[in-house]
């Protein structure tokens, strides 16, 4: 019995599926893209070569899935390396591009092979896209949540610089819940330390508005009601100007040019001084 158009597309395709990855490797070289270029060459034909395993796993079945689960795993792992999709699925394109034109060659007087290849790249291709574009939307959100966590985490240290006195250094913008963990973190370290003065350091802030500054209003009062004083220190001229034309009322925080201004405020409201040695 003669084989099927499908099956002996499907032969061709594995028989000849080492040289086309060789030929896909190849075309991918020759288009110099970033992330490919320092990708070592045995490695990336593995890479491929299991990509195109995939390819020839889903040309047997009805509906894609080897091929989108490699895509997907592919995904994860490039969104963690910067990798962009449209790098990804550049390679992906040279490698159904390679496939296409062999099999344009070889079944010329034969198309059914060859139609069979087109219909069901097609598939495998939107199949494989979708997986990848989920996968690397889920992978890059998740990459931004731990990077804002971190963030967070850097935006809400408090630390003790003199016996009575703590330094909340801000850094970046502050929205109202950057703000709320920014007082969560002071009013525990006051209690923590028994600190008498709270120096918040402005001079990672780049720019001020209401949504930051009333909860930090808000925070210096916070700390006023556990026994201690807030003191603004390292306030840019641009923050200033900008706290001015918004009407800010940020009077009762006392304000010190810097850090080294802002400690010697402090030791003053505990009775102390610093002293050249």
């Amino acid at each position: 019995m003669e084989p099927s158009a499908a099956e002996r597309a499907i032969e061709y395709y594995r028989r000849r599926l080492d040289e086309l990855v060789l030929a896909s490797c190849e075309r991918v070289r020759a288009a110099d893209l970033p992330f490919y270029r320092a990708f070592p060459l045995a490695a990336m034909q593995a890479s491929v070569k299991r990509v195109f395993e995939a390819v020839a796993a889903d040309l047997e079945s009805d509906v894609p899935h080897a091929y989108p689960a490699i895509l997907s795993a592919l995904g994860v792992q490039r969104a963690s390396m910067g990798v962009s999709v449209t790098e990804i699925t550049a390679g992906m394109h040279f490698g159904f591009e390679v496939v296409s034109e062999a099999f344009a060659v070889d079944f010329a007087a034969d198309p059914d092979p060859m139609l069979f290849w087109e219909r069901k790249r097609g598939k495998i291709a939107y199949a494989g896209v979708a997986a990848l574009a989920d996968a690397y939307l889920v992978a890059r959100e998740a990459l931004i949540r731990t990077q804002a966590d971190e963030i967070l985490a850097l935006s809400t240290q408090v630390l003790p610089l003199h016996p009575g006195v703590l330094v909340c250094p801000l850094i970046g913008h502050f929205d109202r819940e950057r703000v709320e963990a920014v007082t969560t973190a002071v009013l525990a370290a006051v209690v923590r330390h028994r600190s008498r003065v709270v120096l918040f350091d402005l001079s990672g802030v780049p720019q001020m508005d209401i949504e930051m500054a009333d909860p930090l209003v808000g925070a210096s009062r916070a700390v006023k009601l556990l026994g201690a004083q807030a003191l603004l220190v390292g306030m840019r001229p641009e923050v200033a100007r900008i706290i001015a034309a918004l009407g800010i009322d940020i009077q009762e925080i006392p304000a010190l040019g810097d850090l080294a201004g802002g400690l010697a405020h402090a030791l003053a409201l505990l009775g102390k001084q610093i002293v050249d040695a």
